[in-house]
């Protein structure tokens, strides 16, 4: 079938809007001449004041001046001392004014300060310049007194006017500062700067700025081109040149050249071969510039034969089964649309850019791609996903924090599927805070996240991490009690009864009010260890928390306060001992399980703090066991749980001495008799080597 038929239609013709110009430029511009009134015109070249030598010079330049030009004058510091706002427009722009400026100019009586820049912008203003060509040509012989960045002021001006020009004489000014000045404020309007030291070159320099050059003819060279830039067409082409409303000339052929004086013109052609139509407008440059003018008009390259399209909707790829349902069909070229229904659709197109969109109806969804159509006939396939398949979730409507509830489902039930919980509305990897495969079963399990409010439990596609089915579940709060004496010995066991959900591997824990992190429990007890359960207290005196946690998240869900009390001990042993004795340690203290009695140097530190030691269970007095190196050492009681010493005594370690008596010789393999006095020490013994 062939459709989208309007797009033949529409390329067959392309029609250029015509493009309004300006007549040609007026040769003269509306011009003010400011001339410099402030007091330092009273200096003198040759013993002449500067401003009889401007009266002159300005005279001079008036008797040469066409009588239709419009001109004007504005004068700067020439009415008040100090004050920068004297500029004024004593004679306004406009034909014949030549004798009133020249009045105006001999009764300029020099006093006040330079603002040369504002008398610039004041004479811009008053030749309306924003609307109209404008010249203004200031003569100064000194530094801007007033305004304090001429450059700023004549880039403004620049591009707020049509087509403003400054042309600045300095007159007898040789500071640096001053020249720079000037020189920017012709260079930002693209006008001309001259310097003069005296009346011949002031004469030559406002002469040169005051005439305006004959306009030059310009060579114009019409060609037609498919694209800027382009080859020129070798068509008959019929031309017409107009500037404006006026008349202008005809011509024939491929190009078409001609002579034009400065303005603004627009050329129209017709090409024979279709009655294609294009135009252009152009600029001829008031300076004739070295060759000629190209001007290019672009016409529409002709219409092209159309080309065979064939669009496919598929699954899963290029390659894949088509889409079977009906497929909407939407093709965009050039600013228009058409519409067809099908799958696939074949359509003669004309060559160039387009885009598609197919919207697959029965998935309500679609799918866009652009495309280039050349000479040669082709297909374009736009793939879509494989469709979501159905699936749906039960659950309870309310669940409590941490607890595990079951859930029935259906759907495709991949191997890497699953049901997840997570709070409404969350995303990546939240919308699964806890989950579990489907392959679990069904219904299955699933345990419900320790915090409350409103949650989602999902069914998600391991492809894609895909949602296909969600129902809600308010997930309510989950509180635990607990009973405990308010105070407990340090490194004591205590009992603590509670209440809550004895979740898998809950724990009640006891740590300082004031710690983070697993220092919230110091020790703990698992609570499937019974109720009331045995919790052991820190050895450090102080206040503390016993506190339920959930293992999920590790969450407080109740605690009680508890105050630790230090734990004395005491210890009775001899002052002294022989090394390597056996002595009687009498001792008071907790007995808790593992505790003990161990003795060690007096500097020693960690596990070298007991180089014997004597579990107190063992009974009160103990044996414990001297270390065979003299010295002075420490007793001291051990708490089982952190090796904590909480109490101690010392005893001096005094050497131990033995004696030998036997035969200075023996027969081999014979036995004999040996004396000996010593400690006598279980254990101890004689031997030969």
């Amino acid at each position: 079938m062939t459709l989208f038929r309007r797009f033949l239609l529409a390329a067959a013709t392309v029609l250029c809007a015509a493009l309004p110009f300006a007549a040609a430029a007026q040769d003269r511009p509306n011009t003010i001449l400011v001339l410099d009134g402030s007091g330092s015109m009273w200096g003198q070249i040759d013993g002449v004041n500067k401003i009889v030598i401007a009266r002159e010079v300005v005279g001079t330049l008036l008797d040469g001046f066409p009588g239709d030009q419009n001109l004007g004058l504005t004068v700067y510091g020439h009415r008040e001392r100090g004050n920068c706002a004297d500029i004024e427009t004593v004679v306004a722009p406009g034909p014949g004014t030549l004798d009133a400026i020249r009045a105006a100019v001999n009764g300029i009586n020099p006093r006040g300060k330079t603002p040369m820049t504002d008398a610039v912008i004041a004479a811009a203003e008053a030749l309306r310049f924003t609307e109209e060509k404008a010249t203004v040509i200031l003569v100064s012989d000194g530094i801007e007194t007033c305004n304090p960045d001429p450059c700023a002021a004549a880039r403004t001006l620049e591009q707020a006017g049509v087509d403003f020009t400054a042309h600045v004489i300095g007159f007898d000014v040789t500071d640096p500062e001053a020249l720079a000045q000037m020189q920017c404020l012709a260079d930002e309007t693209g006008g001309t700067f001259r310097s003069a030291s005296n009346a011949a070159e002031l004469t030559e320099a406002l002469t040169t700025v005051a005439v305006v050059p004959a306009p030059v003819p310009q060579e114009v060279r019409i060609v037609a081109v498919h694209r800027p830039g382009g080859p020129e067409i070798d068509a008959a082409i019929d031309w017409k040149v107009r500037a404006g409303s006026d008349g202008g000339e005809d011509g024939a052929g491929p190009g078409f050249v001609l002579a034009l004086s400065a303005g603004d013109y627009e050329v129209r052609g017709i090409r024979a071969e279709d009655g294609a139509e294009a135009a252009a407008g152009f600029t001829v440059p008031r300076a004739a510039e070295a060759g000629s003018l190209r001007v290019e008009v672009v016409f529409p390259e002709p219409e092209p034969d159309p080309v065979t399209v064939t669009f496919e909707a598929r699954i899963g790829g290029e390659a894949g089964p088509l889409v079977a349902d009906p497929v909407i069909w939407t093709l965009s070229h050039a600013g228009a649309e058409d519409e067809a229904t099908g799958n696939p659709v074949v359509n003669d197109l004309p060559p160039g850019s387009y885009e598609v969109t197919a919207y697959w109806t029965a998935q309500e969804v679609e799918q866009s791609r652009q495309f280039i159509v050349t000479e040669e006939p082709r297909s374009v396939v736009l793939v879509f996903d494989e469709p979501v398949p159905a699936a749906s979730v039960t659950g309870p409507a309310t669940a409590v924090a941490g607890s595990t509830i079951e859930v029935g489902w259906s759907g495709p039930g991949g191997d890497l599927d699953y049901i997840g919980i997570g709070p409404a509305g969350a995303e990546g990897a939240d919308v699964a805070q806890n989950f579990s495969y489907t392959r679990d079963g069904n219904p299955l399990q699933l345990l419900v996240p320790i915090g409350e409010g409103p949650y989602e439990i999902r069914y998600i596609r391991q492809q894609g991490r895909e949602t296909l089915a969600t129902a809600p579940v308010t997930v309510t709060p989950v509180s635990a009690t607990l009973t405990a004496p308010a105070e407990a010995v340090a490194g004591s066991t205590i009992e603590v009864g509670w209440t809550g959900p004895d979740y898998r591997n809950d724990y009640i824990g006891i740590g300082a009010p004031d710690a983070v992190g697993t220092d919230l429990w110091e020790n703990f007890t698992y609570t499937r260890e019974g109720n009331p359960l045995k919790l052991l207290v820190p050895t450090e005196p102080g206040e503390y928390l016993i506190t339920y946690f959930t293992d999920q998240d590790r969450v407080n869900i109740g605690q009680i306060p508890i105050t630790v009390t230090p734990v004395g001990a005491t210890i009775a042993a001899p002052a002294e001992a022989v090394a390597g004795s056996t002595i009687e340690v009498g001792w008071t203290g907790p007995d808790n399980r593992n505790d003990y009695i161990g003795i060690g140097r007096t500097d020693a530190e960690s596990s070298e703090r007991w180089e014997n030691f004597t579990y107190t269970r063992e009974g009160s007095p103990l044996k414990l066991l001297i270390p065979t190196q003299p010295g002075d050492y420490v007793i001291r009681y051990f708490l089982d749980q952190d090796r904590a010493a909480i109490a101690e005594a010392s005893i001096t370690v005094t050497p131990v001495g033995a004696t030998i008596a036997a035969p200075a010789e023996a027969v081999a393999g014979s036995t004999i008799e040996v004396g000996w006095t010593g400690p006598d020490n279980r254990n101890d013994y004689i031997g030969i080597g």
